[in-house]
């Protein structure tokens, strides 16, 4: 089996951490559309006699929208990680 040589790491850590990029940037456009989703569901749902009315897909859209963030975090510190 051949020895790979530094710049086949090398290469490899940067192959990796431009995926990892792509990767947030689609985390990214996925967030954005999730909170566009729910700023049209709340005005959707506005109910002025009821200030209190809940909706679970609203609740949902929001859940979702705090895991994307968390996964695009975790995404960006990986692409960090290897210097």
């Amino acid at each position: 089996m051949p020895k790979k040589s530094s710049a086949d790491g090398a290469a490899n850590t940067e192959s990796t951490k431009a995926e990892l990029a792509a990767i947030a940037d689609t985390l990214d456009r996925c967030r954005e559309r999730l909170a566009s989703l729910g700023a049209s569901r709340l005005i959707a749902i506005r109910d002025p006699k009821n200030a209190d009315a809940g909706d679970d897909l609203l609740t949902a859209i929001y859940e979702a929208e705090r895991g994307l963030n968390t996964a695009l975090r975790l995404v960006q510190r990986a692409a960090r990680q290897g210097r």
